[in-house]
């Protein structure tokens, strides 16, 4: 469930959508990109997401058009993993699906992570039309610190 008033727009100067959101339990996404293909930032600020609740989410996002997770916060390698596994069933089971490419990020600040995703989250031929940034769970003021840190690095407009 969206809290906070869902996906809101971030204030930028990119040219590119910008959205950041948070989810509290139960945890669920819904993509504010519609049918576009977006570049994730994954902020898990919640230690206790279970298995089942990461794979859910996992899907939600790939099968919503993330083309790269970047993964930051409680056990983000985990997260880097939950997401290639959806890529790889749909490869178990012939379904076909675009390459989703993932990173994750454990000893950077959020600000570095953010100038990761802002910069770096483009690949072959593949540019975001879209970034969009979803804390899961964690403390009241971590989405709003993930929101300044996007205003900062795409540049209010």
């Amino acid at each position: 469930m969206w809290h906070g008033g869902g996906m809101k727009p971030v204030s930028n100067a990119s040219g590119t959508p910008v959205w950041c959101g948070s989810t509290a339990r139960p945890y669920a996404f819904t993509s504010p990109a519609g049918d576009r293909q977006f570049s994730l930032l994954l902020v898990v600020g919640d230690a206790d997401v279970s298995a089942e609740e990461q794979d859910e989410l996992s899907e939600a996002f790939v099968r919503q058009g993330c083309r790269y997770a970047v993964c930051f916060g409680h056990d983000s390698s985990s997260w880097d993993d939950s997401i290639d596994m959806v890529s790889v069933m749909d490869e178990v089971e012939d379904r076909s699906a675009p390459f989703v490419m993932t990173s994750w990020h454990e000893d950077e600040s959020l600000d570095e992570v953010v100038d990761f995703f802002a910069a770096l989250t483009k690949f072959d031929d593949w540019l975001p039309e879209a970034f969009v940034a979803v804390v899961v769970g964690g403390p009241a003021d971590l989405e709003a610190a993930v929101r300044a840190a996007l205003a900062r690095r795409f540049g209010e407009g």
